[in-house]
């Protein structure tokens, strides 16, 4: 499935595509270092099992975002996280191509998107709530470890 405007397509990547998943997969490793999907084994089971999206442009990848089904069966989805190139950061790109690929959910089925972040990460947290409509569910003292707190943020499709 894809959605092109703007010159940026937003599909879904399939395991088989290996070329493409190393280079999302380096794309992760800039954006987070050793956190996030910075290696294959990590990548893969969320590739296989939920849903990973692709930013496109000009026949280059610049990003994805990822996804996995709950168990909960009332049509939510856990929203892994997003990376994007540096070069495109701060440009807008993001919010669209989350936008996108949150209408491809929706048309799949989800209803419902939880995420977990940082409360320091003020610009994630910014993005989530003043763009994309998230709002705070949980505060989540030490959820990584001491010092390591999290807010649970939803938003419905």
């Amino acid at each position: 499935m894809s959605a092109i405007q703007a010159g940026i397509l937003v599909r879904e990547i399939k395991a088989h595509e290996t070329d493409v998943v190393r280079k999302l997969v380096g794309i992760e490793k800039q954006a987070f270092g050793n956190g996030g999907l910075h290696n294959e084994w990590l990548f893969l089971p969320v590739l296989r099992y939920g849903k990973v999206l692709a930013a496109e442009t000009g026949g280059e990848f610049i990003g994805s975002a990822q996804f996995i089904r709950t168990w909960t069966g009332d049509g939510t989805a856990y929203f892994y996280g997003i990376s994007l190139l540096p070069e495109y950061r701060g440009r807008g790109l993001g919010t669209e191509f989350l936008e996108r690929s949150f209408s491809i959910l929706k048309d799949e089925g989800i209803i419902r998107l939880i995420l977990s972040v940082s409360p320091d990460n003020r610009g994630a947290v910014y993005l989530y709530r003043e763009k994309l409509g998230f709002w705070e569910k949980e505060y989540v003292k030490d959820e990584y470890g001491p010092g390591e707190d999290r807010l649970i943020m939803e938003r419905e499709l």
